[in-house]
């Protein structure tokens, strides 16, 4: 080793790193860190003067390790303390070992899952891994983003947020793409409001299919559902040599024309997500509150706006209906604003 590699190799290991790049550096999310040290005690970093965590180059290599461990199918409780070395021996002695098989994933083992949408994102990185073997490895922002952002991601299930679902037949293309792309045996979508006709053409194209449930632990129990489908479709179809094939409607563009005296949106999703995530750290809980209640009315507006019309009389009703409900999303985004500059809450 030359003088210059020696020199370089002493900076590295005495430097030291700020949680953004421990994380970066380590694959840990910065999110996922906090729960770890919280809960585990996983690292011990030191403090700037100015309070800030300082990681070392040790530090940041043995959250790298554990990193792969986890993802491997360890729980967290069972390598958070190792050192250095214990880890690399769990690590050789599992480097050629296969993935965790099927059966193993249907009962409690790791299961690996992307996302698509922002809003449950937090919640997923958050979940007790005492009661979840979720691991979120990658997530993209909408349907339309998902196959370059979930390329060559090898997940088990990807988990799809749809707040509401009313074209089918536009969005199974892309989930199949988006499936393909992460290499994901499942695919399960969470959906706020939907048709009886729009849920059946989704589960006959093979996708499972179920309500946003109110505790996301419920995820956990979902995903394995919908593993195990896909794993029984897929048995039976080996067998049979038969591919699905699914008849869809062609859409109807008409209904997505936009209502000129229907209110802009004052606050994305994005935005209603950092209102929820930075609310936390405030007493009052007003708004997470008034971000579930907007979640709930911006998903029933875009849907109220493509409702299936029979009849001239039922068009109306539906034109009524998306008025009303962005009318009310208004309102509630001003009160949501009012409160947010009111608490500090950053949007």
């Amino acid at each position: 080793m030359n003088k210059d590699s020696q020199k370089s190799s002493l900076v590295d290991a005495n430097a030291s790193y700020r949680s953004g790049a421990a994380a970066r550096l380590s694959g840990v999310p910065v999110e996922t860190l906090r729960v770890w040290e919280r809960r585990y005690g996983v690292t011990d970093p030191s403090r700037s003067e100015r309070g800030q965590r300082q990681y070392s180059f040790e530090d940041v290599r043995r959250l790298g390790l554990i990193k792969q461990l986890v993802d491997a199918g360890n729980s967290i409780g069972a390598v958070a303390h190792l050192d250095l070395q214990q880890l690399l021996g769990m690590l050789s002695a599992v480097a050629n070992l296969p993935a965790a098989q099927s059966q193993a994933q249907l009962g409690n083992g790791l299961l690996r899952i992307a996302l698509v949408g922002v809003m449950m994102r937090q919640a997923l990185i958050n979940l007790d891994p005492e009661y979840s073997k979720l691991s979120l490895v990658q997530t993209a922002h909408n349907m339309k983003q998902a196959e370059t952002q979930l390329k060559d991601v090898k997940v088990d299930v990807l988990v799809v947020e749809q707040g509401e679902i009313t074209a089918p037949e536009e969005q199974i293309p892309l989930l199949n793409r988006a499936q393909q792309a992460c290499q994901a045996n499942a695919v399960l979508i969470l959906y706020r409001f939907a048709s009886s006709d729009a849920i059946r053409q989704l589960r006959t194209a093979g996708f499972q299919v179920a309500r946003i449930p109110a505790d996301m632990l419920e995820i956990d129990h979902l995903c394995r559902v919908a593993l195990a489908r896909a794993l029984t479709l897929a048995e039976q179809q080996q067998r049979s040599g038969q591919k699905r094939k699914v008849s869809l409607k062609p859409g109807d563009s008409s209904r997505t024309r936009r209502n000129q005296s229907i209110p802009d949106r004052l606050l994305d999703d994005e935005q209603l997500m950092l209102i929820a995530k930075s609310a936390a750290s405030i007493h009052c809980e007003c708004p997470r509150h008034l971000v579930d209640l907007l979640q709930m009315l911006t998903s029933f507006e875009r849907y109220s706006a493509q409702c299936e019309n029979r009849n001239e009389d039922d068009a109306k009703l539906h034109r009524d209906l998306h008025h009303t409900a962005a009318h009310a999303r208004s309102a509630l985004e001003q009160a949501l604003v009012r409160v947010a500059q009111a608490e500090g809450v950053p949007y």
